[in-house]
């Protein structure tokens, strides 16, 4: 673990592994004792292995299935790198597996977005956010597997860059021929691209993968209408936040 990833992982979780291995350590002691006491015979193997069975089948798996939770990282500036282009500062969270196997084909959703004013942008439909490194130019959008033992990869939600009028910019993954349904001039999210004018907006985030899953959690982020430039300050938050209105 990592100062990032230990402080939203319970504090039984480091217990997991101690528990497979003392756990799998009874069950041999209890079938050595019970072959002991039968003499060898078959009931006592029969009994042994039937404890055996019933540990591999719903024990094991319960205490080594994959879980996950979420830590938000820092606003991070990324230098333009392109001639003519403007840097981007990406929100995104980490999303870390703190069990012991791995979870498989994870997808990161955001579910709904609103205002602070209490309006749902009716345009975000449930979509489906890149990971980094990800983009629709070259690389396309893959679901990921994220392995056990407190491994972690990065959701993007927003890259934000100098833009006079929408500079917030969701890292949802659309598809041709998918669009957006238009926002209107005066829309938080005018035209239908994903992308959000200045301002503090809460978003519904959920994570899915076999076996596992971080339901739908609230966050707030705020951007301002100045955007910087690497090296200053720093132009948006993002953060747990719940709206009231809720």
């Amino acid at each position: 673990m990592n100062k990032e990833t230990d402080q939203h992982v319970p504090e039984w979780a480091v217990w997991l592994k101690d528990i497979d291995i003392i756990a799998a350590i009874i069950i041999i002691i209890i079938g050595l004792i019970t072959i002991f006491l039968f003499e060898n015979s078959l009931t006592g193997i029969s009994f042994t292995l039937s404890i055996v069975v019933v540990y591999l089948a719903t024990i094991r798996p319960v205490v080594r299935k994959p879980r996950l939770t979420f830590f938000i990282d820092k606003v991070r500036c990324s230098a333009p790198t392109e001639q003519g282009d403007t840097a981007s500062w990406f929100m995104r969270l980490g999303i870390v597996n703190y069990g012991l196997t791995a979870a498989d084909k994870c997808v990161g959703r955001i579910v709904s977005i609103w205002t602070e004013t209490g309006e749902q942008l009716e345009k975000f439909d449930p979509l489906t956010l890149y990971w980094a490194r990800q983009d629709g130019n070259h690389t396309g959008f893959s679901p990921i597997n994220i392995q056990g033992y407190y491994d972690f990869e990065y959701l993007d939600i927003g890259q934000v860059k100098q833009n006079n009028l929408t500079p917030i910019t969701l890292r949802v993954v659309l598809e041709p021929p998918m669009i957006l349904s238009k926002g209107g001039n005066n829309s938080p999210s005018p035209g239908s691209t994903p992308s959000l004018r200045p301002g503090t907006y809460f978003i519904r985030v959920a994570v899915y993968a076999e076996e596992a899953n971080i339901p739908p959690t609230w966050l707030e982020i705020t951007c301002s209408e100045k955007i910087s430039e690497c090296g200053e300050f720093v132009p948006c938050s993002i953060r747990r936040g719940k709206p009231n209105f809720v």
